[in-house]
């Protein structure tokens, strides 16, 4: 441990020993999972000038070596068919209706309005006042200039979060390419842990919800830092993927898989869309006593950076996400040679392995149990001498 050298992380990497008074209380390994987040681990023979880099590396080795050991092969096959099988949680994640998306609740407005339901109608245009995201006339720019627009589109109490975030010290005009393109992975897997946690509570946040989110983020749990272009999308969204198949209740890859399309949904939609989001992972983490740090370290300056990036970059990544989910649907077609590369053996888990070792002995469990009802047949035959009894009545 090199106490010379202090770690910075935070988006943009303005800050450091926010945790140290925090790990002498013992209170940090409930913040995060990343241990001692505020001292530098490198190696001995680590040059001055390199040290940051190598911390950096050896925290990343760190941090994939624990989640090795955390995943639980046992539970994973559990999950595996819950699709089929029936769960409650996991029914509710994958049939509600998210605010990004409120077409079906549209629907439910129509149908009431013609059946002439007048508190149906009433509860349901309540509804869609507060959350409907779904509006596609977004504006080119929701800055400054755009201020009537933004406030048609957010309801009061966003509109009081957005006034009310401290400005942060970040020079944005200064900013590197390689520091926006980071930003965006940040903003990436954060989207992944909010939507994950949105869906399994029916959009209804629980006291867990801040852990939720922290856990399957490798930059709120570990501090991860990204350096593209080493670091891209794939890499990011497979660390999420993996993630949420060690630590949360539901340990589903078709459901991380849904996430991430929803993730590319809500980029598409643009800014507005993203900092509404944004905004109720904030609420999420300022109601915890544990997690609310990270409100100051990652998401408020998050917020401030969409609101002044171009809209276009915003929809353009979401369309690069969503390029690479559609590899996975042109999988088995003769004519494709495009890899998906979410795919389970990407993650670098030995799913496959495991799935087909579950089959196999599923198989042969099924041969043991037709190879015991012959034998049982066999001895019957015997039993009774080789020849049936059949009773012919009398003559």
């Amino acid at each position: 441990i090199n106490s010379q050298h202090c770690p910075t992380y935070g988006l943009f990497r303005n800050f450091s020993n926010v945790f140290r008074d925090y790990a002498r209380e013992g209170l940090a390994h409930e913040m995060l999972e990343c241990p001692s987040p505020d001292e530098t681990v490198a190696s001995a023979h680590t040059c001055d000038e390199n040290i940051g880099k190598d911390h950096e590396q050896i925290k990343r080795l760190q941090r994939i070596q624990m989640e090795n050991d955390k995943f639980d092969g046992d539970r994973y096959l559990t999950d595996l068919y819950i699709m089929d099988e029936g769960d409650m949680i996991f029914d509710t994640a994958t049939e509600m209706v998210p605010h990004w998306s409120v077409k079906g609740e549209q629907e439910k407005l129509t149908k009431a309005m013609q059946n002439d339901g007048h508190s149906e109608v009433i509860a349901i245009a309540s509804k869609l006042e507060n959350l409907s995201t779904a509006d596609e006339s977004i504006a080119a720019n929701t800055n400054q200039s755009d201020t009537p627009n933004q406030a048609s589109f957010f309801t009061p109490e966003e509109s009081h979060q957005l006034a009310t975030i401290p400005p942060s010290s970040n020079n944005h005009h200064k900013l590197t390419p390689e520091q926006h393109r980071s930003a965006k992975l940040t903003l990436l897997e954060l989207l992944f842990s909010y939507v994950y946690d949105h869906r399994t509570t029916d959009g209804d946040p629980t006291v867990e919800s801040s852990w939720t989110i922290m856990i399957l983020s490798p930059s709120l749990s570990w501090l991860e830092d990204y350096h593209p272009p080493y670091d891209d999308i794939p890499n990011v969204l497979r660390w999420c993927i993996r993630r949420s198949l060690i630590y949360p209740y539901l340990r589903s890859y078709d459901l991380a898989i849904m996430v991430v399309q929803d993730v590319s949904t809500i980029l598409m939609k643009g800014r507005r869309v993203v900092i509404r989001c944004l905004l109720q992972l904030r609420k999420i983490m300022e109601k915890s006593e544990v997690h609310y740090l990270f409100n100051k370290l990652y998401v408020d300056p998050l917020i401030e950076w969409v609101q002044k990036i171009e809209e276009k970059d915003i929809q353009d990544f979401g369309k690069e996400v969503n390029s690479i989910l559609a590899g996975r649907h042109k999988v088995g077609k003769e004519e494709c040679t495009e890899t998906f590369l979410l795919d389970k053996q990407f993650l670098d888990m030995g799913l496959v392995g495991l799935e087909e070792s579950m089959l196999m002995s599923s198989s042969d469990d099924d041969r043991g149990d037709d190879e015991e009802e012959e034998h049982n047949g066999d001895e019957e035959s015997r039993s009774s001498g080789g020849f049936s009894y059949h009773d012919d009545g009398d003559d």
